[in-house]
């Protein structure tokens, strides 16, 4: 019997609204960046540190998850990531001022970049290997739907009650998150002796992945800046790595790179973010600088690929465990890959949105049978601090790919708009002189784009099929496993 026990439903419970509340918090926020110009006066350059801030905090304090969990155990540390996230939450609403504000919303993001790699460690743990799926149907879905619902919930909010309760919102759910901690999770096992800190391999890689992803997602700066930076972080993360691979106890244990369940797995996890996440600002460009729609149409939009993630999801699980990882995400690449394709096809400058509601059902599908599934066939056969490791890099992975994506396909889609326009970009589409010939041309542009994004959703379903099913082992070191996955 593969079903989880209430204790186990409460714990995926506990977990699942920690994650829920700090991916929200990076989406939530995006909508109020105008009103907050106004609120402080202050210039949108300014103001995006609001997102910015969140969003390399939580960058920073990923790859520390792991050590903190050997140290002082995962619930210790994931109760006070919770309370920490509600104070912050608490003083970001209650600022008097833009650097107030700002200096809030990065304690928000250390606390959130702690809170899902520590709930995967905690909710992979409470369960054997077997039903690790089973458990992911819940913590998971928060991950997948957050980033599509909070701009929805962040326009309603918005409108309804004032950008204060943008922030206000999370205190609540982060205080029942503390209470069920308490009162479901487990205590910590204490251990004699207290995992050592890399401290040198925290200043090698907490500022190298910082950099790498402030650098490809700060389109402010100039792109010989912008390179300046990802080069530095990579090497960073190069001599972070290097050290690592011989260091006796790491800040990350990048040896389970090695095994091919885990490193190929996570090569699909990156293959599939990067592409997906960065192709998520195509629909909304094209619903109101094309079709000339309002922000909540394209807000709207994205709720058919939230629905399609919300149910597969909930099947996935059932039929992981039965026909196995490469069946399962092997067929949600091939159902993206073509919503992806059909998508490209028939996307004109009046394509029904009924027909792109549709295709965003299947997108939504794909998605929710590739990223669940992928993370549990990576961390099948992971224990210990091990486990701990793998679960820091795994969002960690995730998180870069999808900076990395965003940048490219923005990257690729401005060029290819540049070149369609002469030069004048998007804001040409508004000269009462542009006629069908250019808006035709720009849709082509989105069509290059997809076109750009199929291709890498290609390579991890090449990726995903040649890697081959190993059964759930009882006991393995994936340090030293060289097993197929």
């Amino acid at each position: 019997m593969n079903r989880l026990t209430t204790q186990e439903l409460r714990i995926a419970a506990v977990i699942a609204l920690g994650g829920l509340m700090a991916v929200l918090d990076t989406t939530i926020v995006a909508v109020a960046l105008p009103r907050f110009m106004t609120t402080f006066s202050a210039s949108l350059t300014t103001i995006q540190w609001v997102v910015t801030a969140y969003a390399l905090a939580m960058v920073a304090a990923m790859p520390l998850a792991a050590t903190f969990a050997q140290r002082w155990g995962a619930r210790r540390v994931y109760l006070a990531a919770l309370l920490v996230f509600a104070a912050s939450s608490a003083a970001a609403g209650a600022a008097g001022d833009l650097g107030w504000l700002i200096a809030a919303r990065a304690v928000q993001g250390l606390a959130g970049g702690l809170i899902n790699p520590l709930g995967m460690t905690i909710g992979f743990g409470a369960v054997d290997p077997a039903r690790r799926s089973r458990m992911t149907t819940i913590t998971g879905l928060p991950l997948l739907i957050g980033p599509i619902l909070g701009p929805l919930l962040g326009g309603f909010l918005l409108d309804s009650l004032s950008w204060r309760a943008l922030f206000f919102i999370t205190v609540p759910p982060a205080l029942l998150g503390i209470i069920g901690v308490l009162r479901w999770i487990p205590a910590d096992v204490s251990s004699a002796e207290r995992a050592p800190i890399d401290l040198v391999g925290g200043l090698l890689l907490v500022p190298g992945v910082v950099a790498v992803a402030y650098g490809f997602s700060e389109e402010t700066l100039g792109a010989g800046t912008r390179a300046a930076i990802v080069v530095a972080g990579l090497a960073l993360v190069a001599v972070f790595t290097r050290r690592s691979w011989r260091h006796p106890a790491p800040l990350l244990n990048v040896r389970l790179l090695r095994d091919r369940t885990f490193g190929r797995n996570t090569a699909v996890l990156v293959l599939y973010a990067a592409p997906y996440f960065g192709s998520m600002l195509l629909m909304p460009a094209y619903i109101q600088v094309i079709r000339g729609d309002s922000p909540m149409v394209s807000a709207l939009m994205s709720v058919p690929a939230a629905l399609g993630m919300g149910i597969t999801i909930q099947f996935a699980a059932r039929v992981l465990e039965r026909f196995g990882p490469r069946v399962v995400v092997g067929t949600g690449l091939s159902l993206a890959i073509v919503s992806t394709g059909l998508t490209m096809l028939v996307l004109t400058p009046d394509t029904p949105y009924p027909l792109l509601a549709l295709l965003g059902v299947f997108q939504g599908a794909g998605t929710g049978a590739i990223m669940m599934p992928t993370i549990v066939s990576a961390g099948r056969n992971l224990r210990g601090p091990d486990l701990a490791s793998g679960s820091a890099i795994l969002p960690l992975s995730s998180t870069i790919a999808s900076a990395v994506g965003t940048a490219a396909v923005s990257a690729v889609f401005t060029g290819l708009i540049a070149e369609a326009t002469g030069g004048r970009g998007l804001a040409a589409l508004g000269d009462p002189s542009a006629g069908a010939t250019l808006t035709g041309d720009v849709v082509s542009a989105y069509r290059l784009t997809l076109a750009g994004v199929l291709a890498v959703m290609v390579i991890a379903l090449v990726v995903r099929l040649r890697t081959r099913p190993v059964p759930v082992a009882s006991a393995v070191e994936p340090t030293t496993a060289r097993s197929a996955a």
